[in-house]
């Protein structure tokens, strides 16, 4: 394991010596309360890098790590949107005066046709052991009228909240179907993305074979295939 994984708020020399290892350089770290740059980076010939870091990264893992050294290096787009999304996640951390109370969502999973909660708990007690930790809704329907395409479901980690499309609240969409995306959101809380071959992924191999444990798969990717335009329409 990387010991970067290891640290505490009181290891700054371990992580500044880690830095300075991957980046080949010099590094100055310096821990900001900043309610607006979350990340600073000025690099000087003669000192090296002086990075300013919010605090919120004492507590960072490694792919967090690896990111920051990335983005540093190459200012690579996917390092930056995984820092960014590090940050909306950890944003109760930024500490601005008087901050507004967002308020949580009303899950609304009981459609006409298909009850998510139901499916939710089914799957969750046959297949996850109940580890699964996530609300579930319905989206709210958009007022686009002709789709060229669909995200059925979608994983919102910060909030730990699954969306699923209502156009599959009809009586024609398979039950196996609805379930079949349930299951794939739910996936994506166990197994996050990970970084290959200095690429994000969403659904690493692994995530690809645990998707495949549903044992109505196939069967919901064929049904997709023949009824998507039926969807679109």
């Amino acid at each position: 394991m990387n010991p970067v994984d290891k640290l505490d708020a009181t290891a700054d020399s371990v992580r500044q010596q880690w830095l300075e290892s991957r980046l080949a350089n010099r590094i100055s770290l310096i821990w900001t309360d900043n309610r607006i740059s979350m990340i600073s980076v000025i690099r000087r010939p003669s000192t090296g890098y002086q990075l300013r870091l919010h605090h919120m990264f004492q507590v960072a893992p490694e792919i967090i790590w690896e990111a920051l050294v990335d983005y540093i290096q190459n200012k690579n787009r996917t390092a930056r949107h995984v820092l960014q999304s590090y940050i909306h996640q950890w944003r109760s951390l930024i500490r601005y005066p008087s901050a507004p109370v967002l308020p949580v969502p009303v899950c609304q999973a009981r459609g006409r046709y298909v009850d998510l909660e139901a499916i939710y708990q089914h799957l969750n007690r046959q297949y996850f052991n109940d580890r699964v930790q996530a609300g579930i809704m319905w989206m709210r329907m958009s007022l686009q009228r002709k789709r060229t395409s669909i995200r059925f479901g979608v994983y919102d980690r910060q909030q730990k909240l699954i969306r699923i499309h209502r156009l599959l609240d009809q009586p024609f969409v398979p039950h196996y179907f609805v379930e079949s995306v349930v299951f794939h959101e739910m996936l994506h809380q166990l197994i996050p993305a990970i970084r290959i071959h200095g690429r994000w992924r969403n659904h690493p191999p692994a995530f690809h074979r645990a998707e495949r444990e549903y044992p109505y798969y196939q069967q919901a990717r064929q049904w997709e295939r023949d009824n998507l335009c039926r969807l679109l329409a």
